[in-house]
């Protein structure tokens, strides 16, 4: 098997094979990400879901042929959003939004989930960017200095405290689609600050970490010729830990003898 791969590299052909692959890898990375939203609106409003379901009774009523029906309800749909979007423009959006708003805060259960819901859309309306530019990009430690750390969006300055420490929220986008990440609240003192972009961390997280030399600053990349001054102080702290471990294991069971 090794002399083949050496042939294949020797001839050209796996490079090659290579260099075609990673070409094309942007277009696979892009269909995979459309395909797997897709799939989630045709779970959330496909002809089989509930919504879907639903539409296609409607249009039963006026016509006997199921697809023909389903797209006379998506017409309906469209044309309520439509007129609701006139109805916004000449009452006003905002006191429109007001007294649908109230109207929903006096349905139970159904307004604890509608506010937080309502409040996103809101921001998304403000404008996106800025909200997202608003923020600082952040690396998060686990357990101590020196372990492992991840990337991570600042949400604000507020500080709060759970558990008798200090906490940040810190937003975790995650790869390839950044905005099904998680809210972390992370201690304090793990949070630093990275001189970096937002856009450049979406970046990183929509490419699965491909791009990070490219929109890493240089300030964080670590030259080769530094790397083995880097490990031989990780590997001492190491060895370090472990004989203080097992300086206190020793001692322990000599007490345990004395006793």
């Amino acid at each position: 098997m090794r002399r083949v791969l050496g042939w294949l590299w020797k001839t050209g052909m796996l490079s090659t094979f290579l260099a075609g692959l990673f070409a094309v890898l942007p277009i696979v990375i892009t269909v995979g990400v459309m395909t797997w939203v897709g799939s989630l609106f045709k779970e959330w409003l496909g002809a089989e879901s509930f919504v879907g379901d639903g539409l296609r009774q409607v249009g039963l009523r006026f016509v006997t042929d199921p697809t023909v029906a389903s797209a006379l309800g998506w017409v309906g749909v469209l044309l309520a959003i439509w007129l609701l979007g006139a109805l916004a423009k000449s009452l006003g959006k905002k006191r429109l939004e007001m007294t649908f708003n109230s109207a929903m805060d006096r349905i139970p259960l159904v307004n604890v989930l509608y506010r937080p819901v309502a409040q996103v859309v809101e921001m998304l309306q403000r404008d996106p960017a800025n909200k997202l530019q608003g923020m600082n990009v952040v690396y998060c430690t686990f357990g101590h200095e020196g372990g492992a750390g991840f990337f991570g969006l600042l949400v604000s300055d507020h500080v709060y405290r759970f558990n008798g420490g200090a906490c940040q929220i810190v937003y975790v986008p995650t790869s390839p689609v950044p905005m099904s990440g998680a809210v972390v609240f992370a201690a304090v003192g793990s949070i630093h600050r990275v001189d970096m972009q937002v856009d450049d961390l979406m970046k990183m997280c929509l490419s699965i970490g491909v791009m990070s030399s490219k929109v890493i600053p240089d300030e964080y990349v670590v030259l080769p010729e530094e790397v083995q001054g880097v490990e031989d102080p990780l590997a001492a702290t190491q060895v370090a830990r472990v004989a203080a471990h097992a300086k206190r294991n020793a001692v322990g069971a000599l007490q345990s003898e004395s006793q």
